[in-house]
């Protein structure tokens, strides 16, 4: 248990407060006040004091303060005190247990959010035994039509994107089945590799050009025209 509060300290409303220090708190203690004079921040302190949790605390810094909270509690365990500094606690009391709005709503619906099935259920009210067993039959529909979305969703987030390209899922499931899928998609890889080794001719520089040099016609046919004879002559 908490035997005193020694001090709070820029937390809620609570700027500076020692003087609760001198206050022993008995197993049984009553604390009452007008609305927004700090019973719910006191609540707060003491959840993060038996869960370890700081945000309750952390959440309720008050705004214009330059340094962050401060809590130090006289409380089984000790000395030394369980002091909360530096968004921690140097302990915790962990057989505590806080009953209020926030115990409520995390264990029972309150109301304090209301969902679109809520506000659904305020609305319904059944009658009669055949009435009962058509609205179970509803639901138990209701859920099964989920389970079957919830598995849609799931093999449509299996399709990857680059394999329908365009498609959305629906048009890609409804594609016709191909039985020569494998032979097809060799054709086009075929075809594809065969584009890709076109381009470095394509790429390819021009011949260059060959300037032969002129020749002396009336030489060779000169030559040309020579017989034996006369080449033995000569």
């Amino acid at each position: 248990m908490i035997r005193r509060l020694q001090l709070l300290r820029n937390i809620g409303l609570f700027d500076s407060v020692a003087a609760g220090g001198t206050i022993d708190l008995a197993p049984l203690t009553l604390i009452y006040a007008e609305n927004g004079r700090g019973k719910s921040t006191l609540a707060a302190i003491v959840r993060s004091l038996a869960t370890g949790d700081p945000i309750p605390i952390a959440e309720r810094r008050r705004l214009a303060s330059v340094h962050p909270p401060h809590v130090v509690l006289d409380c089984d365990g000790g000395p030394p005190a369980a002091i909360f500094q530096n968004n921690a606690w140097t302990r915790t009391v962990p057989n505590m247990a806080v009953f209020d709005d926030v115990f409520v709503d995390r264990n029972v619906y309150s109301g304090l959010v209301v969902a679109a099935e809520h506000r659904q259920n305020l609305h319904e009210l059944i009658l009669g035994a055949q009435a009962v067993t058509l609205s179970r039959q509803q639901e138990e529909a209701i859920k099964q039509i989920e389970g079957h979305n919830s598995e849609l969703r799931a093999r449509a987030a299996a399709i990857p994107v680059e394999a329908r390209g365009p498609l959305t899922v629906e048009q890609f499931c409804m594609l016709p089945t191909r039985a020569d899928i494998d032979e097809a998609i060799q054709e086009v890889e075929r075809r594809l590799e065969a584009a890709r080794q076109q381009d470095p001719i394509r790429e390819a520089p021009a011949f260059d050009r060959l300037l032969l040099s002129e020749l002396d016609v009336a030489a060779v046919v000169q030559v040309l025209a020579e017989d034996l004879p006369a080449l033995d002559a000569a």
